[in-house]
């Protein structure tokens, strides 16, 4: 309390302190305060240090006088003139002290290289902005690469846009040091960006307007390059930093080739060139980090089987390739848990891929001589509620070097923003992004079959039934001899099912007694199952080739808009788990022909194992009635094609006369797999297995005698070692 009560009595005494010195002071001790300050007037073009007024030729007060005569009330007028200053009584244009560094004042302007129009030859429209000189945006210009979801029902639909999606069609840059989200090719310098923000907290190389130097865009085929040349000096001028941005398109005489869109590759890429000038006289130290691709599109969200990747092409020794991938929620895991890892071996390419597409920055001239970067990081600029959903990109921060003074660095990279194929990406030795699983072989060479047919003017989805065609055609030999194994099951049902009466008390028996039968046959139980493990490659190597390539991604067949995705006959307008909102079609008539051909195919059950195991296929059909219900409508429509012609093939075969059998050529078989390995294993096999039953018999006959005679043995044995 006494606290309180000195702290308001100080407050009180301080404040009548105050209060006097300001009021009464200049009255009681007039010799301690100043007199009032001379009149200034601001007039452009005088100098304020001359203590007289303008000229009356340059406008300025006739009544004021030349030697600083006093006004009518006694006080000089001074004359205040921006950039003057005093010396030896005559004005100088040089300021009175130096200006504190000012944020550069550049308008928010934004250039597009290429164009829309596909007859002009581009393949690619991009934008940049000169906020952070970065590329706002990467739209594809052929149109077989237009937006996948258009809930609009707009005719045209948009073109996709390969980077830039992180902001809506409607957004546009904000200005000068307002906030933004992450674009691609941003740039940090650490040293430059603390610069700026000393004068503005905000202001960075990422939010300021750079100066847009130059900018060249042709769409009259007059030349094949546009460009544009952004500039910025750091605030203390002692360091310019430029990009560069160059877009080719295809030559004016090649553009009415059908296919060259499809192998120019140079036109996919968008040049990029960082360049850091010393304007000083000193040498300095510099760093750089860039961004990387930012905003790739997620298509088909609900049933898409690949989200966004980081794709990093690292280098060996002998300047082979290994890719290394990172998903987006392995990503956002390792962010939360602060173990991102950070790359630091020589690279290729480096960037993010999405099912289709891809967007990749490869580093080209000097900067593949030596390390590119000394350190790539993972980064994720935008985390979604579904992790795998997330926006990622890439840090790509640079080995420190050092600019003499007057000197320039320049360091070259190429970005490719374009679809995931082969004949675009293979010149980068970028085409590792395209991961066709484990029977890639199989998934190529199916690529390009599917290729050869369209290339003769049949339709994508009229290409797949003919593949089936093809595949189902080679394998005929097989599925004869699956007919005839069948056939010959169904004859031998009588006697397999009197064998299991007679030993259904002794499997080992029973399982001899079958193999037994099965030899004398000549009957193969697996045979029936080749067919199913030769069509297991095939089917994951179609379904890795509809997954990864971009060629059947929007190509419509019958209802289908989109052989790539699910067909979706129509939205149900509520949503089932595990299923989604659409409804197929294409998977239920699947599921309907499995189940009849495998009614088609299985013999009648004659015991009760068969007829649970036939219950258990019934289940199986349920199940991958749900498995197949989201996987692509091309992958569907060769299971039906599939299905169709195995089940004629099986009614074809059973009016074809039946191949006559040759006892000698059976004996002989039958020696030929005795004397083999495995017959003679199975000899062995069988012999141990008659002296282990014969040795059991004669145990069972001695009863305990023998063992009482076995335990008089070892008890002899024991005294006679004691003994």
């Amino acid at each position: 309390m006494d606290q309180q009560r000195r702290l308001l009595v100080f407050g009180l005494v301080s404040f009548l302190t105050f209060y006097g010195w300001l009021f009464i002071g200049p009255w009681a001790f007039p010799d301690l305060f100043p007199k009032d300050p001379p009149k200034v007037a601001e007039v452009d073009g005088v100098d304020p240090a001359r203590g007289d007024g303008a000229s009356s030729e340059d406008g300025g007060d006739e009544s004021s006088s030349d030697d600083g005569e006093p006004d009518e009330d006694g006080t000089p007028t001074v004359v205040a003139v921006e950039g003057s200053e005093p010396e030896n009584g005559e004005a100088t244009d040089e300021p009175a002290e130096p200006d504190a560094p000012k944020l550069p004042d550049h308008p928010t302007q934004t250039v597009v290289l290429g164009s829309s129009d596909v007859a002009s030859g581009y393949v690619l429209q991009v934008e940049l902005t000169s906020v952070g000189a970065s590329v706002q945006s990467a739209t594809l210009t052929d149109p077989r690469y237009p937006v996948a979801e258009n809930p609009e029902k707009l005719d045209p639909r948009p073109q996709l846009r390969v980077v830039g999606n992180n902001l809506s069609r409607d957004d546009t840059i904000k200005p000068l040091i307002k906030s933004r989200a992450a674009l691609t090719v941003d740039l940090d310098i650490e040293s430059v960006d603390e610069a700026f923000k000393e004068q503005d907290i905000r202001a960075s190389l990422r939010t300021l307007n750079w100066e847009l130097l130059e900018s060249e865009n042709d769409v009259d085929n007059s030349n094949i390059v546009s460009g544009a040349t952004f500039r910025i000096v750091s605030p203390d001028g002692t360091l310019e930093v430029r990009k560069i941005f160059q877009l080719q398109k295809v030559p004016a005489d090649r553009i009415n080739e059908p296919e060259i869109r499809q192998s120019y590759g140079e036109a996919y890429q968008l040049n990029v060139s960082v360049q850091l000038r010393n304007i000083s006289t000193k040498t300095i130290a510099a760093q750089y980090a860039l961004q990387g691709p930012v905003g790739l599109p997620l298509e088909d969200v609900e049933n898409a089987r690949k989200y966004r990747d980081i794709k990093v092409g690292f280098l060996d020794k002998d300047d082979n390739v290994s890719a290394e991938l990172l998903t987006a929620s392995a990503l956002v895991t390792d962010v939360r848990k602060e173990r991102v890892e950070e790359w630091t071996k020589p690279i290729q390419y480096a960037g993010v891929d999405v099912q289709f597409f891809a967007a990749l920055i490869v580093p080209t001239g000097d900067q593949v001589a030596r390390q590119s970067f000394a350190t790539i990081t993972p980064t994720v600029v935008t985390e979604d509620e579904e992790s795998e959903r997330s926006d990622i990109s890439l840090e790509l921060k640079s080995p420190e070097f050092e600019i003499p003074a007057d000197g320039l660095v320049q360091h070259d990279f190429q970005m490719y923003l374009g679809p995931k194929s082969l004949e675009l990406l293979a010149p980068l030795k970028a085409d590792s992004i395209i991961d066709y699983g484990w029977f890639g072989w199989i998934s190529q060479r199916m690529v390009w079959l599917l290729k050869t047919f369209h290339g003769w003017g049949i339709h994508y989805g009229i290409a797949i039934i003919m593949l089936t065609i093809l595949v189902r055609g080679m394998m005929f030999p097989i599925s004869r001899k699956q007919a005839a194994s069948s056939k010959k099951m169904k004859d031998l049902q009588p006697q397999l099912t009197a064998i299991r009466e007679k030993h259904k008390d002794d499997k080992q028996k029973l399982a001899q007694a079958q193999m037994d039968l099965y030899r004398e046959a000549d009957f193969n139980p697996f045979a029936g199952c080749l067919p199913v493990f030769l069509q297991l490659p095939i089917f994951i190597s179609l379904y890795q080739a509809l997954n990864n390539w971009v060629d059947l991604r929007m190509a419509s067949f019958l209802w289908i808009d989109n052989l790539a995705a699910p067909d979706a006959l129509f939205e149900m307008g509520f949503s089932l788990p595990f299923l989604g909102s659409d409804f197929n079609l294409l998977p239920l008539i699947t599921v309907v022909l499995f189940y009849a051909q495998q009614k088609m195919f299985m013999p009648p059950p004659t015991t009760d194992e068969m007829a649970m195991q036939q219950k258990m296929m019934n289940f199986m059909m349920i199940f991958m009635g749900f498995l197949f219900y989201r996987v692509p409508a091309g992958l569907c429509v060769y299971f039906i094609a599939s299905s169709a012609w195995g089940m004629s093939e099986r009614k074809l075969l059973e009016f074809l006369p039946e191949k006559q059998v040759d006892p000698e050529k059976i004996e002989k078989k039958k020696k030929k797999k005795e004397n083999g390995f495995l017959g003679k294993l199975m000899k062995q096999m069988q012999e141990a297995a008659d002296m282990q039953e014969q040795i059991k018999r004669q145990n069972e006959a001695n009863g305990g005698d023998n063992s009482g005679g076995n335990n008089k043995g070892g008890a002899g044995s024991s005294k006679r070692r004691k003994k």
